[in-house]
């Protein structure tokens, strides 16, 4: 855990931002629930594929594994995630625990800071590629390469991402 919290985080950056704005597109967070809850891809690194993209940055299959966000997600966001469905579950039957249900994601949300935050941290020395012709499907093709992932099902999936993407680079 000491190199997660070893790395300089700035909490308030653009991928951050990005993100806030992207999630709220139409049909971005249904897909990225369904990407999660199906085929156990990370929203935050699904919305850092496209950020990265914008920015000109391409990724590796490589910066998806092995890496202080991964391990903050599993150590510390997945975790608090699986007792905030318990308790989901929970408050259908006991409508009391909705204080507690709802202190759980407002700490969900601070994890996934955090872990955009690590992300940003990670390539800000990369120098942008000159040609971000198909950037965003290299960068996805990346994340999906990293979990043995492919198919045009898959594709499909991602289109509202594509197309979110897509609308922010242009608006």
């Amino acid at each position: 855990m000491a190199r997660i919290l070893s790395i300089a985080m700035a909490l308030e950056n653009a991928l951050w931002h990005f993100a806030l704005k992207f999630y709220a597109q139409p049909g971005v967070e249904a897909a990225c629930l369904e990407l999660q809850n199906r085929f156990g891809l990370s929203i935050n690194r699904l919305i850092w594929s496209c950020w990265a993209a914008q920015q000109g940055i391409q990724l590796s299959a490589d910066d998806f594994v092995e890496t202080p966000a991964q391990q903050w997600q599993q150590q510390i966001t997945a975790p608090l995630r699986e007792v905030r469905y318990r308790v989901r579950q929970q408050r259908v039957d006991q409508p009391e625990l909705d204080a507690c249900y709802q202190a759980l994601r407002k700490a969900e949300l601070a994890c996934e800071q955090v872990e955009l935050s690590l992300l940003y941290a990670s390539v800000q020395d990369r120098i942008p590629v000159p040609d971000k012709v198909d950037l965003l499907q290299v960068n996805l093709k990346q994340y999906l390469q990293s979990r043995a992932l492919k198919g045009e099902e898959i594709w499909t999936v991602l289109k509202p991402l594509l197309e979110a993407a897509e609308q922010i680079n242009h608006g």
